[in-house]
């Protein structure tokens, strides 16, 4: 019988992008400690810490009073928020300032980190998503029970994750339940915005509901079950089903309208290890930092290196600029986006003939071909205190006198892309165009828009407002093409999909993988309108989202699948496997390009290409990362002894470290050589990486390699050939890479890629290697 898979997703419930300010008086912390040290006077850990705590705030009766205050008010007081136990040993309260540098005084503190917000970063039906038939067919049996069945306002209320029949139901249980239960994590958030409960001015709901439907679409990609009719008002019509149909999946709630807190997410994967979780999916992200200073990088290494339960997260939406990727950490597989086949057309039809393709999910009231508007350009078209938000028509800029029964050329930025067609459309705007600017390139996403409206790329959209400068009375016609399946090229890098490289991980290839993340169908929240504005009243079982956030689920959803039919593989092997299979061309065998440029993309934006599930499942060989390996790379990486013990609650001796940061056995390569002034005026730089390859095949198998050299840098790997002589051996090789230094800046880098593959002819393991020349200033 095949292990249980159980497939635990945090469910992530807002849009909101919001900082929590350092300049509040009291904010919250997140306090590591070392539980080595507690004395054995309190009975338990819990004890300690809330002695502890008590003993530090409550020494003055100004601090009494304080607590008391805070209290009565807010109904949080100056008492501990969380206690993590797995994945993270310490706790969370709001301090002052001064309380936490007392505490991190205190000897049995290891770090004390201020909490910052993250926000979630912003399946496709059967035939176009990310599973195959073959890997499906690997059952996953009983998963430890979470809680009992959820509320009615829990995310079960869509169809994806309706009770089935399934020949192996989870034990003591008569049906499959897709959705095993739903927690919520809100003291972090209660704390931060010091108030008792959610109030009628936002949308925040204290229990496990769904008030944002970004949770119920990223847990029913994942996992979602196989529903027949899906469709959003008809798009995409067809039998949607999530990546791993019969995987287990748990709900974790933790972001809310301020934002999602660290102290409540670091507090949702420490439950969902605890609950027995083989997969967590983390479809949040938020601004870099260095490894011992980011407490999800902290928890998400103690669950994948101590725990074995496989973390996977978004790159983030900040792209197409480089440096923009998030949750860059070796230990967790850092997940972009692609597009699939599948697109819904949209033309902008200007008075002179020029036809422009763009994209949209209206599905209003319907717009005849051949009837034309007068076009405007929203930054003509303000009113008097609005000219400078106009162009990007927020709400209440457009003046109605101006705008009634027009379409209105609107530029992308400043306010959500749905807000601009409720804005014009608030104007009596008859449609609305929204064009990108230079930074979004010429990649759209398609919004369920509320009035006709199309998404244009950059050059498209300048040509558009370049008509209506020159036309005596410009006009346009709108559209519409419904889906388009068979599109071609695809898979395409996102425009919007985060890219290295990473200044938290300068010597790694970050995103790790892309995964389907523009145009993705999957369930939705019963009580959310599909653009999650408050004035749009349309429900639907089923949404289409576009997003990083769409991609990472793809990714846990294969991973849960991998585990199943190799319930022995590490959280590494898995890994390696999605990564060493993944292909970097598309359905017209080209290279991958990138939307947002049309040029080829670069491992920056695709790392070691587009997953492959059916190939991933039968990798042959795969690198597996040790705890040992990530120790040896953060001593080579310059952290601190007292760093690395607080990422890892380890004590090492790094100077007893002999290995270079591009020596951690990874599936993909990148050295980074920072040129001297003697190499600058002719020397050569040079390096040796090594690594280590287990089979995961039974019997012998006959290994050859094959190089395709960086621009510029020579590659030489030894030995040439590698002979496995069963299941679970592991070899070693070397790569030689060498090169001339190059004229750059002062500051600068140059990165150039190639790859190296094994193969035994008939299946190949690759993996991508980059060289990058650093100029110091």
């Amino acid at each position: 019988m095949a292990p249980s898979t159980f497939l635990l997703l945090l469910l992530l419930l807002t849009s909101t992008i919001n900082t929590l300010s350092r300049a509040s008086p009291r904010s919250v912390y997140i306090i590591q400690v070392n539980n080595e040290l507690k004395p054995s006077a309190f009975p338990n850990v819990d004890s300690w810490y809330s002695s502890t705590l008590s003993s530090l705030l409550l020494t003055t009766k100004q601090d009494e009073e304080e607590a008391e205050e805070e209290e009565d008010n807010y109904g949080v007081g100056m008492g501990i928020l969380h206690t993590y136990h797995t994945v993270f040993h310490g706790f969370s309260a709001s301090l002052t300032p001064a309380q936490a540098a007392a505490l991190r005084r205190t000897p049995a503190v290891l770090a004390v980190f201020p909490t910052a917000s993250a926000a979630p970063t912003p399946p496709a039906p059967r035939n176009s998503s990310a599973s195959s038939p073959r890997i499906l067919a690997v059952p996953t049996l009983s998963s430890p029970q979470l809680t009992p069945a959820p509320e009615p306002s829990s995310p079960c209320s869509t169809p994806a994750f309706a009770p089935t029949t399934a020949a192996s139901p989870p034990r003591g249980s008569p049906a499959a339940q897709p959705l095993l239960g739903a927690r919520f994590f809100p003291a972090g958030f209660l704390a931060a915005s010091k108030r008792r409960s959610a109030n009628a001015t936002n949308s925040d709901v204290l229990s496990p509901w769904d008030s944002d439907g970004h949770g119920t679409h990223t847990a029913s990609t994942a996992a979602g079950a196989v529903v027949s009719g899906a469709s959003l008002f008809g798009f995409a019509a067809g039998e949607a089903s999530g990546v791993a149909p019969r995987a287990r999946v748990a709900a974790y709630k933790v972001c809310w309208s301020p934002g999602c807190f660290d102290s409540d997410i670091l507090a949702a994967i420490d439950r969902a290890v605890d609950d027995g979780a083989d997969v967590v999916s983390l479809s949040v992200g938020a601004s870099p930092a260095p490894y011992h200073l980011d407490p999800i990088a902290v928890g998400a290494f103690a669950a994948a290196a101590r725990h074995g339960v496989f973390v996977a997260a978004s790159a983030g939406n900040d792209g197409p600029g480089e440096m923009t990727a998030t949750n860059v950490a070796p230990w967790i597989a850092t997940v972009g986006a692609g597009t699939i086949d599948r697109r819904f057309p949209a033309d902008v039809v200007l008075g002179d003939g020029a036809r422009f393709p763009g994209a949209s999910l209206y599905a209003g009231e319907r717009v005849p071909r051949d009837r034309w508007f007068q076009l405007v350009y929203a930054g003509n078209v303000s009113t008097a205190v609005s000219r400078s938000t106009a162009p990007f028509c927020a709400w209440g800029s457009l003046d109605p006198a101006l705008t009634r029964g027009r379409v209105v050329l609107c530029e992308r930025g400043g306010v959500r892309r749905v807000e601009k067609g409720l804005a014009v459309k608030a104007a009596g705007g008859a449609g609305a165009i929204i064009a990108n600017q230079f930074f979004d390139g010429e990649g759209v996403v398609p919004d369920a828009h509320l009035i006709p409206a199309v998404a244009v790329g950059y050059s498209a959209g300048n040509a558009v407002h370049a008509y209506v400068r020159s036309a005596t009375a410009p006009r346009v016609r709108l559209v519409f093409g419904g889906t388009q399946v068979g599109v071609r090229p695809a898979p395409v890098v996102a425009a919007f999909s985060g890219r290295g490289p990473s200044a938290q991980s300068p010597y790694l290839i970050k995103p790790d993988l892309i995964a389907p993340g523009v145009g993705i169908l999957a369930g939705w929240a019963a009580d959310v309108g599909p653009t999650n504005l408050p004035a749009d009243a349309r429900r639907t079982e089923f949404n289409i989202m576009s997003g990083t956030s769409m991609a990472c689920p793809h990714a846990s959803g294969v991973a849960a699948l991998l585990k199943a039919a190799h319930p022995d593989w590490s959280p590494a092997a898995v890994r390696s496997a999605m990564m060493t299979t993944a292909y970097v061309t598309d359905n017209l065998g080209h290279d991958l390009v990138d939307e947002s440029s049309g040029n080829r993309s670069t491992e920056w934006a695709h790392g070691a290409g587009h997953m492959d599930p059916e190939k991933a499942v039968e990798p042959s060989l795969v690198y597996n990362t040790t705890a040992d390996d990530f120790l040896n790379f953060l001593c080579a990486s310059n952290y601190t002894e007292i760093d690395i013990r607080a990422i890892t609650r380890t004590f090492v001796k790094c100077s007893n470290n002999t290995s270079m940061p591009w020596d951690l056995n990874y599936p993909s390569i990148l050295v980074m050589i920072e040129q001297s002034a003697a190499a600058a005026a002719g020397g050569r730089l040079e390096a040796v990486v090594r690594r280590r390859l287990t089979s995961v095949v039974k019997g012998r198998g006959e290994y050859r390699v094959s190089i395709r050299e960086p621009a510029g840098v020579a590659v030489a790997v030894e030995p040439a050939k590698l002979v496995f002589d069963g299941e679970g051996r592991e070899l070693e090789f070397r790569i030689r890479v060498s090169a001339d230094a190059v004229k750059l800046s002062p500051g600068s880098a140059r990165t150039e890629f190639g790859s190296i593959t094994w193969s035994d002819g008939k299946r190949r393991v690759r993996s991508p290697i980059g060289f990058t020349w650093q100029q110091p200033y």
